[in-house]
């Protein structure tokens, strides 16, 4: 991103060896990736996990609100380096399938636990999501109490 856009990150990550070298001190983990908060996401892993006693993970990755090409591409070159799996929910269509497009290039393992129920909820309504992340609220007077009207600057 700092190439892309010629700019520094303004918060300090551990990325790299210095990630790789602090999660094999831990274990390994599993990446829980979401557009929204990722909270099913990651109780759907640790539900998981449950079916698996003396596992070896350690930890979840929880990466929550996932809205950017860049985000992807950056979580699968950290799975790869870590060795690590990753289970994701986009409500979008499109970032799901960057993603299992990124994982599969990288050979990186993948679930993509959202889109198959979407599409049996499609198949069973007859109409397709809106794919947004939280849904779409299609009563009216809420969005209006988020409308603002503001003055021209003149």
């Amino acid at each position: 991103m700092e190439k892309s856009f010629g700019m520094k990150r303004s918060l300090e990550f551990i990325t790299g060896e210095d990630l790789l070298a602090a999660f094999e001190e831990e274990g390994s983990t599993v990446f829980a990736v979401s557009d929204s908060s990722g909270g099913s996401t990651f109780e759907m892993v640790c539900a998981a996990l449950k079916q698996f006693p003396r596992n070896g993970v350690d930890a979840v990755t929880l990466c929550p609100e996932v809205a950017s090409l860049e985000a992807i591409n950056h979580i699968v070159q950290e799975a790869l380096l870590l060795e690590s799996l990753i289970v994701f929910t986009f409500a979008s269509p499109g970032m799901s399938r960057f993603m299992r497009q990124q994982c599969e290039r990288a050979k990186v393992p993948y679930a993509d636990v959202f889109q198959p129920v979407l599409i049996a909820f499609e198949r069973y309504l007859d109409y397709p999501p809106v794919g947004v992340p939280g849904g779409h609220d299609l009563t009216s007077s809420d969005q209006e109490d988020r409308w603002q009207k503001r003055r021209i600057p003149m």
